[in-house]
């Protein structure tokens, strides 16, 4: 052939080569660069224990059980996927389910998948909007100054504070999210869904936030319009105010908060149930792996005008052997006192006081 190339191919034929070489580069790049810009992420919790409660059945005794649905840390396993779309915009979206550690089947009753939390929304300059079934805005609100920051939730009053309508969690719900700076700002509407009535069954919150590594506070306001007994009786308000903070020194941080809940009554006589939380605690980051924390919680309670009142000690310590893995343990004891004592919905064991004690092993992937 006479127009050869180093002796190998035409030059017509090279060049035609090359170029598809080019091409078929430049569309991989663009392939992969498209790829870049969308993420699903999954990840859980594995948290398998034992727990031991003296006082824990209306026998008397200790009620030795296997925590499988997480005394440190709840079972959970969930997607995280977020989408670039351009100009500072991103979509957005968050499944998660729980389970029973031991069974391996969900924790809920009613055959619900992703029962903690089912969302889609966006993400830009503007903050954060959500909808769909999630945590109450109170959960958000006081994670900055919740000493165990939901840790030993089965024990500690803070699920109580969150006042969601299901696990602490609102469906149908709209979230906003505005962090600008080292201030949030927090918005909730959850529709009630109740046919003729835009307000029964709905929920209307909003709150705000105050974040540096040394200072956080925070406080917040949640209406909700909803039945005492569900699915029976009129829809009557349902008001709670909260507040609290967090202070940082060295490996030591100080937290506490205060939570004011009113469900108004079909009775005039009694007006409304009230609920009011106070809680404080210490954090000690002894080594970068062990962590000590100390607190205390009240719940004083007016219940159709007969008082009660329940306060939990805590004591809790963890051992890091990795970043996704560690041990824990607590010592933690209950007092009731007043209409507590008898309120087999809030302590059915009906005993004055138990003493608790659980350890095990929490991992996350």
């Amino acid at each position: 052939m006479k127009n050869k190339v180093n002796g190998d191919f035409p030059a017509t034929v090279r060049k035609v080569s090359m170029s598809k070489v080019s091409v078929l580069a430049l569309l991989g790049l663009c392939t992969g660069a498209a790829h870049a810009q969308s993420s699903v992420t999954m990840y859980g919790s594995l948290d398998g224990g034992l727990r031991n409660v003296v006082n824990g059945t209306p026998a008397g005794g200790a009620a030795l059980t296997m925590a499988s649905n997480g005394v440190y840390d709840q079972n959970r396993w969930g997607f995280r996927g977020v989408e670039d779309l351009g100009g500072g915009l991103k979509a957005v979206f968050n499944l998660e389910a729980g389970f029973v550690l031991s069974q391996g089947t969900l924790d809920n009753t009613n055959n619900t998948l992703f029962q903690r939390r089912s969302t889609v929304g966006l993400e830009g300059p503007f903050g954060r909007v959500d909808l769909g079934r999630m945590f109450a805005m109170q959960h958000y609100l006081i994670k900055d100054f919740e000493p165990f920051d939901f840790k030993f939730l089965s024990i500690t009053e803070a699920s109580g504070v969150t006042n969601g309508n299901s696990s602490g969690r609102d469906p149908n719900a709209i979230n906003y999210t505005g962090a600008f700076g080292p201030t949030v700002f927090r918005a909730e509407y959850a529709l009630g869904g109740v046919a003729g009535s835009v307000d029964d069954g709905s929920t209307r919150a909003v709150g705000f936030n105050y974040r540096t590594h040394t200072v956080k506070f925070g406080f917040g306001y949640t209406h909700k319009s909803k039945q005492i007994v569900a699915g029976t009786g009129p829809f009557l308000g349902d008001n709670e105010y909260t507040a609290g903070g967090a202070y940082t020194l060295g490996p030591v941080t100080a937290l506490g908060g205060w939570s004011l809940n009113l469900q108004n009554t079909a009775t005039a006589v009694t007006g409304s149930t009230k609920n009011q939380y106070l809680w404080g605690g210490l954090r000690y980051q002894i080594t970068p792996f062990i962590q000590v924390i100390g607190a205390y919680y009240d719940n004083k309670n007016i219940t159709a005008g007969v008082h009660g009142r329940k306060d939990v000690s805590i004591v809790g310590v963890t051992y890091a052997l990795s970043k996704k893995t560690l041990l824990y343990a607590d010592f933690d004891y209950t007092k009731y006192r007043g209409g507590e004592i008898t309120n087999i919905t809030l302590n059915p064991s009906t005993h004055a006081s138990q003493t608790g004690i659980s350890f095990g092993m929490n991992h996350l992937f």
